[in-house]
């Protein structure tokens, strides 16, 4: 496993999901809607589906354990920085912020994440076993 490799993924994936769920955030803030639900659900939605998707490449271009590591590494500091981006785009309290949602949104990431992985990591040993064949 290289260790660079790791850490330049986590950085990439927490500051395209942290910077996406700003963008949307600010998005929805200029908007004229008053459907803070849907927004909401949008939002998770969005993460959700880049969670999975980016897990299940990295599954089948890294394998399981590599994958697995930064997508739990990814997920933590993720986790942190949204709380911290919504902190700072609408002026509340960091603290209260960082400590009410760090931890939801480092499991609303690392659960879909698991499940892309577990797809990618299989079509991975797939791909190498039919490769051993030909």
């Amino acid at each position: 496993m290289n260790l660079p490799r790791v850490v330049v993924a986590v950085l990439l994936r927490s500051l395209v999901i942290v910077g996406v769920t700003a963008a949307y955030v600010a998005a929805v803030a200029r908007s004229e809607t008053t459907d803070a639900l849907g927004a909401g659900l949008l939002a998770f939605l969005i993460l959700v589906t880049i969670a999975f998707v980016w897990a299940v490449v990295d599954g089948i271009r890294r394998g399981l354990l590599e994958a697995l590591l930064t997508w739990l590494l990814a997920s933590v500091v993720a986790g942190v920085g949204i709380p911290v981006a919504l902190a700072l785009t609408d002026d509340r309290d960091l603290a209260a912020e960082v400590g009410d949602g760090a931890v939801f949104f480092a499991v609303l990431l690392v659960v879909p994440a698991l499940l892309g992985l577990s797809v990618g990591g299989l079509v991975h040993r797939l791909r190498d076993r039919s490769e051993v064949a030909a």
